[in-house]
């Protein structure tokens, strides 16, 4: 190799280092750029999710409160339900008793018109009396073969 070519390829290679070198610089900017660019996106994300996370906490701050009202308030009214339950049930067994009772009253009402104003029907004298005696046939009918003697009785 001469001297010329020597020197024209060291030119070539001198260019091509500060091709490089100016490329690498190039790179370098490009990094620092998008790198600061990266940050600030990353610092906006950051800032964007405390800000979101906090607005949702408040929310549910806010969430619990009502829903702790409101169960204080069910509570309350199935406290007050349970109050009025007691006092219906008294109410209603008061009711029951007195209607009974009227049942009763009426029933003995209607069983002294009955008794007392039928001159053909058994007295009550003779009503109490009556049930004591048996039936000169005996009962219509019975458990068993008592039915088949009376048969056999009349034959």
């Amino acid at each position: 190799m001469t001297d010329e070519e020597f020197q024209r390829l060291k030119e070539t290679e001198k260019k091509h280092l500060r091709a490089k070198k100016r490329l690498q610089a190039t790179l370098n900017q490009l990094k620092q750029q998008s790198g600061s660019g990266v940050q600030r996106v990353v610092q906006r994300m950051q800032q964007g999710a405390m800000r979101l996370l906090d607005e949702t906490e408040s929310l549910v701050d806010s969430l619990r409160r009502s829903t702790v009202e409101d169960q204080a308030r069910f509570e309350l009214a199935l406290d007050e339900a349970s109050v009025e339950d007691d006092d219906l049930r008294d109410a209603d067994e008061a009711l029951r008793e007195e209607r009974a009772e009227q049942l009763v009253r009426r029933m003995k009402a209607e069983e002294g018109d009955t008794l007392g104003t039928d001159p053909e029907g058994p007295s009550v004298d003779e009503s109490s009396s009556g049930a004591d005696e048996p039936h000169a046939e005996g009962p219509d009918k019975t458990i068993g073969r008592m039915g088949d003697l009376r048969a056999d009785e009349s034959s």
